[in-house]
């Protein structure tokens, strides 16, 4: 039996030896300038700022959009909590905002309630929202509080040929971590509206330092580690073997963002630039990025042939308002986490959550009742895998054990 593993990072051989040469030969800043003109071109705007992370774009977005009187940022608490750390770092007060399970959006009449004189902004957090689910929140909403788009995940994704999310509202951040579609190993970007805010945020990231490069060598490294663990041949007659018998040490390794830690001060990598070497990552991956999309909206195609209707999370009528990082479903019986040991038995490396609801980490985190459907998808959410390795005999092979848990008695 082939074993499948969600891991898959955006990475090659040509990848890294670009890396070494553009770090050897001092080409970093030439491809930086390049790589960043490849993104102005790409989202139709000059708006675009480069940072070491996407955590560190959504930091400078909350500083520059803060004030004495504006101290609250609107947030639903299903989304990674390093965004809310982000907020509280930046001086800012995180308010949490229910979620709509129809659409991943927030609540309305939860957001409505708490938008106020204090409130600076909202992060809206893009999950699995419909085209006419954004538009409808942008005509409501656009002109009435400050929007951040949070577009982790859905990088690519778009409402037309020429209007992409991250660039709808007021401000927008993208990842460019190891896992993302746009692979820069580290990196991040920012969209702003207004150039005057543009411009302040430009000179705040004037204030960091440069990426250091031990700390770029051991990221690099340790993306070679997992492409050699993670490989197809080796994960199936080794990793998944160590997987089985050591899943939440080696899941909280390689996805710490899933197991939430809170710091009382800014970690030192807030201030770092973004890696000039490692844009030549991003320009190879940019190369591909659409065709990967298509591929992976055919996978989703498939994954809604052969699954339970009744476990669709959307019904999506415009695929490519999403960019399908991975396909989430919506369980109604079992939890992900009884579903996710179930795929590995089978030989397939599930990721058993996707975002986290933070209520549950906060401290403290009485209120937990008042974000029941965060709380839902928290439990109920189970992220399937769409990259190039997956084919449709494996896609026909998990939707099989889904649907025959889904259609037993409750677990």
């Amino acid at each position: 039996m082939i074993k499948k593993t969600r891991i898959n990072i955006n990475t090659s051989l040509k990848i890294y030896l670009k890396f070494f040469f553009s770090l050897i030969f001092n080409r970093g800043k030439k491809n930086e300038n390049y790589f960043k003109k490849l993104l102005k071109n790409y989202f139709f705007t000059e708006n675009i700022l480069l940072t070491s992370q996407g955590r560190v774009a959504a930091f400078n977005i909350f500083k520059v959009i803060l004030s004495e009187k504006k101290k609250e940022i609107l947030i639903c608490p299903y989304t990674l909590t390093e965004v809310i750390n982000a907020i509280i770092y930046a001086g800012g007060k995180p308010v949490y905002v229910e979620i709509d399970l129809k659409n991943g959006l927030p609540l309305e009449d939860d957001l409505n309630k708490k938008i106020n004189e204090n409130t600076a902004g909202l992060v809206l957090t893009h999950l699995y929202s419909n085209k006419e689910d954004i538009l409808n929140f942008h005509k409501k909403y656009n002109e009435k509080i400050k929007i951040i788009e949070d577009v982790a995940i859905n990088f690519g994704a778009k409402i037309d040929e020429h209007k992409f999310l991250g660039t709808l509202f007021d401000y927008g951040f993208y990842s460019f971590g190891i896992m993302k579609h746009l692979c820069t190993f580290h990196g991040g970007a920012i969209y702003c509206k207004d150039a005057s805010k543009l411009y302040e945020i430009e000179q705040n990231l004037k204030n960091n330092i440069n990426y250091p490069i031990i700390k770029s060598l051991k990221l690099v490294f340790f993306c070679m580690f997992i492409d050699f663990f993670y490989n197809k041949y080796i994960y199936n007659f080794f990793t998944h073997y160590i997987l089985m018998l050591s899943f939440n040490k080696l899941d909280e390794l390689m996805n710490p963002n899933v197991h939430p830690k809170f710091f009382n001060f800014t970690p030192e990598h807030y201030k770092y630039n973004f890696q000039s070497s490692f844009a030549i990552a991003g320009i190879e991956n940019l190369k591909s990025l659409e065709t990967k999309i298509n591929s992976k909206i055919e996978k989703v195609k498939l994954y809604e042939n052969y699954l339970d209707k009744s476990l669709r999370i959307n019904y999506f009528i415009h695929y490519k308002i999403n960019s399908f990082l991975e396909f989430p479903i919506l369980l109604k019986k079992s939890n992900n986490k009884f579903l996710s040991k179930e795929l590995l038995k089978i030989g397939y490396d599930i990721r058993r959550t996707w975002y986290v609801n933070s209520i549950r980490y906060l401290k403290p985190n009485s209120n937990l009742e008042d974000f029941y459907n965060c709380e839902y998808l928290h439990k109920k959410v189970l992220s399937l895998p769409t990259h190039d390795q997956i084919s449709e005999k494996d896609i026909i092979r998990i939707c099989e054990l889904i649907n025959f848990h889904e259609n037993d008695e409750i677990i």
